[in-house]
């Protein structure tokens, strides 16, 4: 590793010495608190965990069936396979292989910014510690045709540091898909940070999975940065972990550019799950659209932080968020907050949020026309987690994510079996 490279992981790591990780003190973090990360991985929670070298039919079983796609998987927070068939214009690189050939190459992946929305002193530890990641180069005017899938698998106690780049030319196309699972017995990490920069007209579709096992821990973060007329549309989807947290900032830095943000959350025994959002509107006529769904049972606690920022310059900005959360227990807690802040008079703006149980009404209609109570139940309560997912482009990835969020909500084997 190279001397400047070496400073820049020693400066992060400081910085996250100086502060340590969040506490609920903060404001952004005040709903949840880390402090079960210490209790059960030990004050060295960083710690690196040992590394799998998992079979094909682990990977298979983890795998999004039915996918037609470019795939590379980690284990443990290493590259354990890649895919050697890209189209011309296309490049991926694992980051373990920049840290040790390529340190200008390796900087850029591993930078930070202590002054970026909803930055935290774990971001910087990331950058300190990340060992390994993907990261893609699409030259411009380059489309990518099927989907590149990114699938982590935790098998072992400790930590997992990982960073990855997407980086999308003038008018460039892609579909990336981020999977988080996991086969370990033993309570572990996953902290990843992924940086998208899009440049002017490109386009990318970004879907999140985070599926790990009920006694995981996962820290996210998603950094996007947005040139003129670019796009960006995720779905980011929590399904897993005893405690996640997942942070998205998007920065419309240039005129005309869009993104749309979904996200559903399905939470239910005493997962706690926590979405924070920040769009930034800093040029003029760019357009946004954010809508979060969440479900929860048992006592299950979420949370959703959704802010939207007008900043001076950013006239003729057009903006919805919506959020709307289905409590299916009375133990059920979700602390929801919705933002505007806006700096600009010529705007167009608007927010809501909703909280609530199963409509009487609706159930009762459901029951008249021949289905059990049950089987209502399970039908409204699909119907409502399932309008975000709508637009998520592929297929197979929607079914997927459709019986894993449906196999949660109680009495949902049924309809997650009719989804195979």
């Amino acid at each position: 590793m190279s001397e400047a490279l070496q400073s820049l992981r020693d400066a992060a790591w400081q910085a996250f010495e100086k502060t340590g990780l969040p506490t609920t003190r903060q404001e952004e973090w005040k709903y949840t608190s880390l402090a079960r990360i210490g209790s059960v991985l030990g004050e060295a929670w960083w710690t690196a965990a040992s590394i799998s070298e998992l079979n094909q039919a682990t990977i298979d079983a983890y795998s999004i069936p039915e996918l037609d796609a470019y795939r590379i998987v980690f284990a443990d927070g290493r590259l354990q396979t890649s895919t050697d068939d890209l189209p011309d214009g296309v490049t991926l690189n694992a980051l373990s292989e920049f840290i040790e050939q390529d340190a200008e190459k390796a900087a850029i992946a591993l930078q930070w910014d202590a002054q970026a929305p909803l930055f935290n002193a774990a971001n910087a530890a990331n950058s300190a510690l990340a060992a390994d990641g993907a990261c893609l180069c699409i030259a411009d005017g380059v489309v990518l045709e099927k989907p590149l899938y990114i699938l982590h698998i935790a098998s072992n106690p400790g930590a997992v540091h990982l960073r990855h780049g997407l980086w999308l030319g003038k008018h460039a196309e892609a579909h990336v898909i981020e999977h988080y699972a996991g086969d370990g017995a033993e309570a572990g990490l996953t902290h990843v940070v992924t940086l998208v920069h899009l440049a002017d007209g490109a386009s990318l579709s970004h879907d999140r999975l985070q599926h790990e096992p009920l006694h995981q821990f996962h820290l996210g973060r998603l950094d996007v940065s947005q040139h003129r007329n670019s796009r960006f549309i995720s779905h980011a989807i929590t399904l897993g972990a005893s405690l996640s947290r997942l942070d998205i900032a998007v920065a419309l830095a240039e005129e005309g550019a869009e993104c749309t943000l979904n996200g559903l959350y399905t939470l239910a025994g005493r997962q706690h799950g926590d979405q924070h959002t920040q769009i930034d509107h800093i040029a003029p006529q760019c357009t946004s659209r954010e809508h979060y769904r969440g479900v929860l049972d048992g006592r299950a606690h979420g949370v959703f932080n959704g802010k939207v920022v007008i900043h001076n310059d950013a006239s003729g900005t057009d903006t919805v968020q919506r959020n709307a959360n289905l409590l299916l227990s009375d133990k059920a807690e979700i602390d929801a907050k919705p933002e505007l802040v806006i700096d600009h008079d010529d705007v167009k703006a608007a927010h809501g949020c909703t909280v609530g149980q199963l409509d009487e009404k609706q159930l009762f209609y459901l029951k008249s026309r021949g289905l059990s109570d049950q089987e209502a139940r399970q039908m409204l309560t699909c119907a409502f987690a399932d309008t975000v997912l709508t637009g998520m482009r592929n297929a197979a990835v929607r079914r997927f994510v459709e019986r894993g969020a449906f196999h949660k909500l109680p009495g949902g084997a049924d309809m997650a079996a009719m989804l195979t």
